[in-house]
Order: C-alpha cells, then sequence, then structure tokens
C-alpha cells in the first residue's frame, strides 16, 4: 500500500462502510476492487487488508445495530462455528484455485438470491420460522468458506440465509448478518495475514473511515422502511451480479 492514499480511496471506502451498515452486506465485495483500483494494492494485499477492514467495521455496526434491538445474537451465533471452520478451508485455498469460475458462479448465486427477494411477497417474512440447526449447518459453512476463499464477507447470503433460517425480520437480518461478517472475517483475517504483509498503519486509517460510514448507514438503516430496504438490498445484488459477470466473462 502507498504511503499516501488519495481522497477518492477514502471516499469509496466510506461507501464500503455505508453500505455494510445501510444493508448489512456489501462491504468486501465493494472493498476489494477499490483497495485494488483506488488504492492500489496488489489483489491478494487487498484481500487481507478487506478482511481486516470489513471484520472491524461490521463487529463495530453490529454493537450499533445491537444498541437498537436489530440483533438476534442467538441466531448469529449459530452461524459461527461452521462459518469460522469454513472461513479457514477457503482461507487456505484461495491461493491454490482459479477464481474465475467461483466468481461467475458467484454472480449467479447472487442473481437467483436477488430474484427470489424481489418476488417474494413482504407478509412471508413475517411469518416465517427458525429452521434446525442441520439446516442452518451448510448455510453457515459456505458462507464461511467464501469468505475465505473469496474475501467477501458473505453479507450477500447471509442477510437472505437470516431471513430465510433464521426466521428474522430484515432489519435484525442485517445487524445479525454483522455479527457474522465480523466472526467470519475475523478467521479469514488471521489465516491471509499469515500469508501477505501489509501496512497497518494505512489499512487502520481506511478501516476509521468506513467506521464512519458504518454509524451512517446504521443511521439510515434504522429510518428506513424495511420493505424498501429489501428492494435496495435485491437491486444491489442484481448490479454487482451483472458487474461481477462481465468483469469475468470479458477477461
Amino acid at each position: 500500500m502507498g504511503e499516501n492514499v488519495s481522497l477518492l480511496g477514502y471516499i469509496l471506502i466510506f461507501g464500503v462502510g455505508l453500505s455494510l451498515g445501510l444493508l448489512g452486506a456489501g462491504g468486501t465485495a465493494i472493498a476489494v476492487p477499490v483497495l485494488v483500483y483506488a488504492v492500489g494494492l496488489e489483489p491478494h494485499r487487498a484481500i487481507t487488508v478487506s478482511l481486516l477492514l470489513v471484520g472491524l467495521v461490521a463487529l463495530f455496526g453490529a454493537v450499533l445495530h445491537h444498541r437498537r434491538g436489530n440483533v438476534r445474537w442467538n441466531v448469529a451465533l449459530s452461524f459461527t462455528p461452521a462459518g469460522i471452520a469454513g472461513a479457514a478451508v477457503g482461507a487456505r485455498w484461495s491461493s491454490q484455485l482459479s477464481g474465475k469460475a467461483l466468481l461467475l458462479t458467484f454472480s449467479a448465486l447472487l442473481a437467483i438470491i436477488a430474484i427470489r427477494m424481489l418476488a417474494e411477497k413482504p407478509a412471508h417474512n413475517a411469518d416465517s420460522r427458525p429452521r434446525t440447526w442441520l439446516a442452518i449447518l451448510p448455510a453457515a459453512f459456505l458462507i464461511g468458506f467464501l469468505t475465505g476463499l473469496l474475501g467477501v464477507g458473505g453479507g450477500f447470503i447471509i442477510v437472505p440465509a437470516m431471513l430465510y433460517l433464521g426466521g428474522l425480520k430484515m432489519r435484525e437480518s442485517i445487524g445479525s448478518a454483522l455479527v457474522v461478517t465480523g466472526i467470519n472475517s475475523a478467521a479469514a483475517f488471521a489465516v491471509h495475514a499469515g500469508q501477505q504483509s501489509f501496512a497497518m498503519v494505512q489499512a487502520l486509517s481506511l478501516t476509521g473511515c468506513a467506521g464512519v460510514g458504518m454509524a451512517a448507514g446504521a443511521y439510515l438503516c434504522h429510518r428506513t422502511h424495511p420493505t424498501r430496504l429489501k428492494t435496495w438490498f435485491a437491486l444491489l445484488l442484481l448490479g454487482l451480479a451483472a458487474y461481477m459477470a462481465g468483469r469475468n466473462l470479458m477477461s
């Protein structure tokens, strides 16, 4: 990482925190390209720094959402054991596998989730019931695996998983997803940090900027209608899916 980070870099990193606070997702998926193209990091180092940044900011956001009653700790913690295991496995595989096919598959998954969320009636989530740990276990492992493998915090999968498997409302899903994102990112960072060097001072300055964005996002989330949040989230998923597919198909 260079000694100086551009103003554009800080503005975009602020957007990473804003996305995490407002939607419970988008943090690392946005952070990695920002760190590569706006900050100038080599991709492997970008993944390592993004995991540190998103992990710390997600846990900060979880505290903010907890103060507003938006975190269901029992549901969030039920996702963490398998998530930590998946993150450790994914982080060790990340340097050995080609990412192109995985990113294309991931973009297709994002599109499927988004279409399902847009098509679903608002009343569905209010009547949903939490599933058993047998249903949660594979989803939690997959989320952690993607975190370690691609440097993606997993919020794009965690939030729908909280909705459909945890039986939570949208705001509760966002707050609870931040707990899982923070813990999974910490587990993956512990593995990546042993393989990649990076400048801690600059990484922490970017983390502080993202933290300000997180505070703003958490504030706006509390004042935004849940149905509107869900629509924004689904549209963001579709946009990211199209971007990832386009970049990888043309490369």
